[in-house]
């Protein structure tokens, strides 16, 4: 049977505003976690993988922030690379071209989810070996 995921409550992404989440789902038997985020523009919420198309490095890696020194648009904070926020397009950087992963949700009742029969209830943001299984509800960063 599908499931509804609820990653967060629609008042928890602002306008213009980027908020990561990691998720975890079942890979090759594996549970493994999944960073995302959620970003509002327009009133309109998008979801993309946490993860450059140049070479897959997470957005935020060191930083914690998504956003250029604007808030404008998503950015790469390992290469620079810049994404618009409503369609994650990159028009500048090593990835120019590309497009970050779009993530399809759903809002339910107040709720931003999402349907996808690998997820679990359970994150990685405590795992310090990959193979470990993590015991967390799914939580935001």
């Amino acid at each position: 049977m599908t499931e509804l995921f609820v990653i967060c409550e629609t008042m928890e992404v602002q306008e213009e505003e980027v908020r990561g989440f990691v998720l975890a789902r079942q890979i090759d038997g594996r549970m493994e976690p999944w960073p995302i985020l959620i970003t509002r523009k327009g009133g309109t919420f998008h979801a993309y993988e946490n993860a450059c198309p140049h070479d897959g490095a997470r957005l935020d890696t060191g930083t914690g922030e998504f956003l250029d020194d604007e808030g404008n648009f998503l950015k790469c904070s390992v290469h620079g690379d810049l994404f618009d926020l409503d369609d994650g397009k990159c028009f500048i950087g090593p990835g120019k071209g590309g497009h970050l992963k779009r993530i399809d949700i759903i809002i339910d009742d107040g709720d931003i989810c999402m349907i996808d029969d690998t997820l679990t209830e359970e994150d990685g943001l405590h795992l310090s070996e990959p193979d470990e299984h993590p015991e967390v509800m799914i939580t935001s960063d």
